[in-house]
């Protein structure tokens, strides 16, 4: 007997074979596991060490894109990466993809030390959110350019989906930068910014590399 199709049904068969982000996936569960242990073998100033990246050099600052803070932090952060990373994922080889989640997470972590550099409040900086704005950010900028030159390519999902990803950075943005806009308090708030000019950037490059080949959506390799 044949199985009935549902949208359910197709959408975990249309993100199974996304590797790259189940992939990640993967590895953000590990990272969070081990986290427990180390919380609990080591304490606080254990976890702190080395999950945790601040001015001074520690193993956090090659563990802070992985890591977060609760299981909130975590959850809230995987459904921006899952959903937008399989996205992404759907035109552009897996080995980009790959490259540019890892660019976007160490440049959120780069751009919130500089902050602390001068001078902001604030211990230390972890999570994957940079990231997963950043891929956010080149999922709308990609799908905004080819609406401009390629507007038979973009479908009302697409549309969707980009409406929801500016409704996620605009509410990221008020709620670090707006006063008393307050969703969720301890962020990141230049490592956010970091995350999505990584995006935005990378959605120009690829937009721009589309229109000269003007052969249609990346390949994958």
């Amino acid at each position: 007997m044949t199985a009935t199709a549902t949208p359910f049904r197709d959408g975990v068969r249309w993100l199974a074979d996304k590797r790259v982000t189940l992939g990640v996936l993967a590895l953000l569960l590990a990272v969070f596991a081990f986290e427990y242990v180390v919380l609990t073998a080591y304490g606080v100033a254990g976890w702190q060490y080395i999950f945790l990246a601040s001015l001074d050099p520690t193993p956090g600052w090659v563990m802070a894109p992985f890591a977060h803070r609760t299981v909130t932090h975590l959850l809230t952060t995987l459904v921006v990466i899952v959903v937008y990373g399989a996205l992404v994922e759907a035109w552009l080889a897996d080995s980009a993809v790959l490259a540019f989640y890892v660019f976007a997470g160490y440049a959120s972590t780069v751009a919130q030390l500089l902050a602390y550099a001068s001078g902001a409040p604030g211990i230390g900086t972890l999570g994957a959110s940079g990231a997963g704005l950043g891929l956010v950010t080149l999922y709308v900028v990609r799908t905004t350019g080819r609406a401009v030159w390629r507007p038979d390519t973009v479908t009302a999902v697409d549309g969707v989906f980009t409406g929801s990803g500016l409704l996620i950075v605009f509410l990221v943005l008020a709620n670090d930068f707006l006063p008393g806009v307050v969703f969720a308090s301890g962020t990141a708030p230049l490592g956010h910014v970091g995350g999505m000019i990584a995006g935005v950037g990378y959605g120009l490059a690829v937009v721009r590399a589309e229109q000269q080949s003007a052969s249609g959506p990346a390949k994958r390799s």
